[in-house]
């Protein structure tokens, strides 16, 4: 997280960046590698200085499908594993992509800025 520091974000924010993090980590290690200690994970981040981060996980699997992935939140898969992941860092994140078939995931978090209403005289 401190390579993200200079994007601004506040403290409820970074932990949200920081848990997307861990679930697209913890998904690239999991499905993407299942679990082989020969294969990488690769991060990339980009760091707009107070504006956004985007951070990329390239895992070394082959990919997935993501419209075959359930919503967790339909009654008829509140009980399944799977998807629950996706759902949460598409919650967590301003933007989530998944790229090269879903091998490579895209975690996009901006700066939000807050207005501050003028007080009238």
């Amino acid at each position: 997280m401190d390579v993200v520091r200079d994007v601004g974000l506040n403290a409820d924010r970074q932990a949200d960046l920081a848990v997307a993090i861990t679930e697209a980590l913890s998904n690239a290690a999991v499905h993407g590698n299942r679990l082989k200690p020969s294969r990488r994970v690769q991060v990339d981040v980009v760091v707009t200085p107070r504006n956004s981060a985007v951070i990329e996980i390239k895992d070394s699997g082959a990919g997935f499908d993501l419209e075959a992935v359930a919503d967790p939140t339909d009654p008829k898969h509140l009980l399944d594993a799977d998807g629950r992941g996706i759902f949460l860092m598409r919650r967590l994140v301003d933007s989530l992509e998944y790229l090269d078939h879903g091998s490579r995931v895209r975690l996009t978090m901006e700066r939000r800025h807050l207005h501050r209403r003028s007080r009238k005289p």
